[in-house]
């Protein structure tokens, strides 16, 4: 079996402090945070921050209804929602390959999202939920926190 066939459907998100659109189609990720992004201080002021989300799902199982949801612990920062229609229009069409194409085919839907500036009161999470017709998925999320005091900074 190839590896394709093995795919479920599942979010990718990644948040960095700029997306680039580069000659030839490609995209550079500037400042990519894993997991954390640690601040001197709050209130703080962000000039941007930017996220990638990306909604794969095997071509046999396209999604229908896709409603995607970034939120600051629960409030919503931003919402897309898309129909039918708008999805069919936006991914490569399944219906020409034979079965066995579709097996090794995945649909993706893709979103660059920009908040710029974004303002921070207090530690908090960012997280995506894209709801679908077949339920909710999860991204992975970012904690935005105080950096820790540095060692020689710390009290006897």
């Amino acid at each position: 079996t190839s590896q394709t066939e093995m795919i479920t459907r599942h979010v990718e998100t990644l948040f960095c402090d700029d997306i680039r659109h580069e000659v030839g189609g490609k995209l550079s990720f500037i400042g990519v945070y894993s997991g954390g992004l640690f601040v001197p201080a709050f209130p703080v002021t962000l000039p941007k921050l930017c996220l990638s989300v990306k909604i794969v799902t095997p071509a046999d199982e396209p999604i229908k209804v896709l409603n995607l949801r970034v939120l600051r612990d629960e409030e919503i920062l931003q919402e897309i929602a898309l129909d039918e229609e708008q999805l069919a229009a936006a991914s490569d069409s399944a219906e020409e390959m034979t079965e066995e194409q579709r097996k090794e085919r995945v649909q993706m839907a893709q979103f660059m999202l920009a908040f710029s500036p974004i303002q921070f009161e207090d530690a908090c999470t960012l997280r995506v939920r894209v709801q679908t017709e077949d339920g909710e998925l999860h991204g992975m999320a970012l904690k935005v926190d105080q950096a820790p005091p540095p060692a020689d900074m710390v009290p006897d």
